[in-house]
C-alpha cells in the first residue's frame, strides 16, 4: 500500500509559512510600535531641553541686564567721584586764594597800597604802590618769614623814582611781587576769617591807609 505524503508536506510548508509571515509581521508591528514610543520619547526630551535651553536663555538675559545695571551704576559713581573731586578742588582753590589774600592784607605795612592782584594757578601776583622802599622791603620779609600760606616770595620790580597816579591820586614808589600759594595738607585748614584789614577796589574807591 502506497501512501502519499506530499501533500502533508505542502500543508506543513504552508503553516510554516504563515507562521513565519505570522512572526515577521509581530516583529514589525512590535518594532513600528518602538519606534513611535521611541520617537515620542525623544520628542518629550528634545521639548524639555528645549525648554530649559530657553529657561537658561532668560536667566543669562536677567543675568546680563542687571551686569548692564551694575555697570552704569559704577560709571555714575565714577562720574559723582569726579564730580565731587573737582568740586573739592574748586572749593579748595578758592579757600587757599582767600587764605593767601587774607595774609597778604595781614602783612600789609601802613601806607602801602594794592592797585593789581592776580592769581595764576599757584602763583599770586601783587602790584601796588609804597611810600617807601623800606615798605615794599618790609612787606616782602614779613611774608618770607611769617608766611603760612605764602611762599618764595621775591621782588620783581620795583622802580626807585616816585610815580604819581592822577586817576587814584596816589603818589609813591611803584612795585610788582610774586609768591607761591602753599596748598593746605589734609582737610583740617581753618577758613579764613572775617577780619580783614582792608580790601578796596582802586577803581572805585579812594585809597585809605590799611
Amino acid at each position: 500500500m502506497l501512501i502519499n505524503f506530499l501533500p502533508h508536506r505542502d500543508w506543513t510548508l504552508a503553516r510554516e509559512r504563515k507562521k513565519f509571515v505570522r512572526t515577521l509581521a509581530l516583529v514589525a508591528l512590535l518594532g513600528l510600535l518602538f519606534t513611535a514610543v521611541a520617537g515620542v520619547w525623544l520628542d518629550q526630551q528634545l521639548s524639555a531641553q528645549q525648554a530649559a535651553n530657553q529657561r537658561l536663555r532668560l536667566e543669562i538675559a536677567a543675568v546680563d541686564s542687571q551686569l548692564t545695571k551694575i555697570k552704569q551704576v559704577k560709571e555714575e559713581l565714577v562720574k559723582l567721584k569726579l564730580r565731587e573731586a573737582s568740586l573739592q578742588a574748586l572749593q579748595d582753590e578758592r579757600q587757599l586764594t582767600a587764605l593767601g589774600l587774607q595774609e597778604v592784607l595781614e602783612h600789609l605795612p601802613d601806607g602801602l597800597y594794592l592797585t593789581a592782584l592776580k592769581q595764576e594757578g599757584d602763583k599770586l601776583m601783587l602790584n601796588g604802590m609804597a611810600r617807601s622802599d623800606q615798605q615794599v622791603f618790609q612787606l616782602l620779609q614779613q611774608m618770607a618769614s611769617q608766611g603760612r600760606w605764602l611762599a618764595q616770595a621775591e621782588l620783581t620790580e620795583v622802580t626807585g623814582a616816585p610815580w604819581t597816579s592822577g586817576a587814584l591820586a596816589l603818589t609813591g614808589t611803584p612795585f610788582a611781587m610774586r609768591a607761591l600759594l602753599k596748598r593746605p595738607v589734609g582737610r583740617d585748614a581753618a577758613p579764613p576769617t572775617t577780619g580783614v584789614r582792608c580790601i578796596r577796589r582802586a577803581e572805585t574807591e579812594a585809597p585809605r591807609p590799611c
